[in-house]
């Protein structure tokens, strides 16, 4: 069993992607990591709104922090990010220390080799990646994967019996963080989607909410799912809940 996890799912996920949150709770009960909730914290007012004020999302976070009983786990790539520059500005600023910030691949990677003698079987899916920008750079800050040829989400695919389908572009941004009322964020999301039917991907997997919600509103057939989706239906999970219905072929 894990150390304990303070988990921060941040605010798109319970909010706007229940599924998600039952499969990441299905997936870490399911895998014995050990977590408890981070109740009572707030935003963590991510990059594109602490450039606001820089005061207010240090404060923020700071709280945030005194909230985590252990290690903050995040659902959301974008929370790890404004979590984990909050962490070293506060640290650096007030010598103080503070909780790690993990991402949920991180999680998954650490039970790795438990993996496959708990799933039910191979999913025997094609999965192209919308590798997540937020997870990647900047790679001297972030330290999770190689930001040019990223191999944490292909192996913990590989581990549940998927397929990792290359594309021509493997880690462009899908466009959701870019400002509003343009037409980049489209355009950049229908070049994402077409790569992956190009490449005959099943499905498009990432674990940002911000790309899932962005993908799978310019999707028409190509299906989008958060990893934690894909690893409670190996699981076990019933599909219904976890918002994988229809996915096996």
């Amino acid at each position: 069993m894990t150390d304990l996890y303070s988990l921060f799912l941040g605010c798109i996920v319970p909010n706007l992607f229940p599924e998600v949150e039952r499969a990441v709770r299905d997936t870490l009960s399911k895998l014995d990591v050990e977590y408890s909730d981070a109740r009572g914290t707030a935003c963590c007012l991510p990059p594109a709104l602490f450039g606001f004020n820089e005061d207010a999302w240090l404060k923020m976070n700071l709280r945030n922090f005194s909230l985590a009983k252990g290690d903050f786990l995040t659902v959301c790539d974008e929370c790890f990010a404004s979590l984990q520059d909050a962490r070293a500005s506060i640290e650096g600023e007030r010598g103080k220390a503070l909780p790690n910030v993990l991402p949920f691949v991180k999680a998954l990677k650490g039970v790795e080799g438990t993996i496959k003698d708990r799933t039910k079987g191979p999913l025997n899916l094609r999965c192209a990646v919308q590798h997540s920008c937020h997870l990647l750079r900047p790679s001297s800050v972030r330290r999770v994967d190689d930001p040019e040829s990223p191999r944490l989400v292909k192996s913990l695919l590989e581990a549940l019996g998927c397929e990792y389908v290359a594309q021509e572009d493997e880690v462009g941004c899908c466009g959701g963080s870019i400002c509003a009322g343009s037409e980049i964020p489209r355009k950049l999301a229908i070049r994402r989607i077409r790569g992956a039917e190009d490449a005959r991907a099943d499905l498009i997997v990432t674990t940002c909410p911000h790309c899932l919600k962005h993908l799978g509103a310019h999707s028409k057939s190509m299906p989008v799912l958060h990893l934690a989706q894909l690893y409670a239906l190996a699981l076990g999970s019933n599909p219904s809940e976890v918002g994988t219905r229809g996915i096996l072929r």
